[in-house]
């Protein structure tokens, strides 16, 4: 969905009665109306609204085809049941947009650093949605130096993607990340979406850029990066594709709570899928989850975590190389009644190994699957 316009374009049609003959009793009468003319106006409205491009599988937004030519815009397919054209709009590096549903994309000529500005549609816009439709850039550092030293292994040193926002900072990321999103609050002076690398590794990025109104009744809450509806579906830490999370991370992913719905289950999607902290073995790395005070480095965040919906015994931290609800050697569901629904993150700036004997710190990140249950 996309944030509703307040501008109103009009299309004018335009009847022009020049005579009026009649026929009375046998005799034809015919009267001419010098000088008069009679103007019927059918006026056509349709609001700026989000619509879905047909030809460029994008979104955009409905305007007339002459106010489509004077925002820069595209047409891309029709709107407002053939009225108006569905406008769709793109920018690069060093460009800036005031237009909802606006794509920001990469070039064969970027240049480091790469910065985009978005300002305001509108008055009332509250939040910006940033849909990674494509996100490849250099991966962060998987460095294993073997020693018991706080290390770089995680952290974006090749290449970062950064935005400002009206509220708190939202973590930098890099590596692979097609298909995440980022919610971010809207700055009266405009947003910036910057990327910046040092090597010449594969850059590839397409953002969609979405402008929620403050009023729009399907606005996410605020202190969500991340904002996902229905009853089922995945929760997946950033890079999760690269083989490696990110480091410096502390956002919530949020749930909506759906009508009728009273609590919701967590699951590692398989035994392999949940990778975040401590340190096992490197000869023998058995799997093994901690929670509560144990995780201390890395972890998840559930508030009000426990075995089973309602369970008197509670736990909202959670690390390892399984999810468990007790730590122990096998994976295991976490439940929680605690609405809004949130699963916190929580992602330290370093990695830490041991060298005698020698571990590893796993460092994969998560990959979920979560469940809503009916009251």
């Amino acid at each position: 969905m996309a944030s509703e316009e307040k501008y109103y374009p009009m299309i004018m049609f335009t009847v022009f009665i020049l005579s009026l003959s009649t026929s009375y009793g046998g005799q034809s009468v015919n009267s001419t109306r010098d000088g008069k003319l009679l103007n019927v106006f059918n006026i056509v409205k349709f609001p700026n609204n989000g619509c879905n491009a047909t030809t460029t599988n994008a979104y955009g937004v409905c305007y007339t085809a002459s106010e489509c030519t004077s925002l820069g815009g595209t047409s891309a397919g029709s709107c407002a049941q053939g009225f108006g054209v569905c406008c769709s709009f793109g920018g690069t590096c060093g460009g800036s947009t005031s237009v909802n549903n606006t794509y920001f994309r990469s070039t064969d000529s970027d240049t480091s650093p790469c910065t985009f500005s978005v300002c305001k549609s509108e008055a009332d816009i509250c939040q910006l949605r940033l849909g990674f439709d494509t996100f490849d850039i250099a991966q962060p550092s998987t460095i294993y130096p073997g020693d018991d030293n706080p290390i770089g292994r995680t952290q974006c040193q090749q290449a970062q993607f950064a935005a400002t926002s009206d509220g708190p900072a939202p973590p930098i990321v890099c590596g692979t990340n097609t298909g995440y999103h980022m919610i971010i609050d809207a700055r009266d002076d405009c947003n910036t979406l910057s990327f910046s690398w040092t090597s010449s590794t594969t850059r590839s990025w397409n953002i969609h850029i979405m402008q929620i109104a403050c009023t729009a009744t399907w606005k996410p809450p605020q202190g969500c990066l991340q904002y996902f509806t229905g009853t089922t579906g995945y929760l997946t830490s950033y890079n999760y594709a690269g083989g490696y999370h990110l480091s410096n991370q502390n956002y919530n992913n949020c749930i909506r709570t759906e009508s009728g719905y009273c609590s919701i289950a967590y699951t590692a999607v398989s035994t392999t899928s949940f990778q975040v902290s401590l340190i096992t073995p490197t000869a023998s790395p058995a799997s093994i989850g901690a929670v509560g005070d144990s995780c201390t480095l890395d972890y998840i965040v559930v508030s009000e975590g426990g075995a089973s919906a309602g369970a008197t015994t509670n736990i909202d931290r959670f690390c390892g190389s399984l999810l468990v609800n007790t730590a122990g050697s096998t994976g295991q569901t976490i439940y929680s009644q605690k609405r809004p629904f949130q699963v916190g993150v929580k992602f330290d700036g370093t990695e830490l190994d041991e060298d005698s004997p020698a571990g590893t710190e796993w460092s994969k990140g998560f990959y979920l699957y979560y469940s809503q249950t009916a009251c």
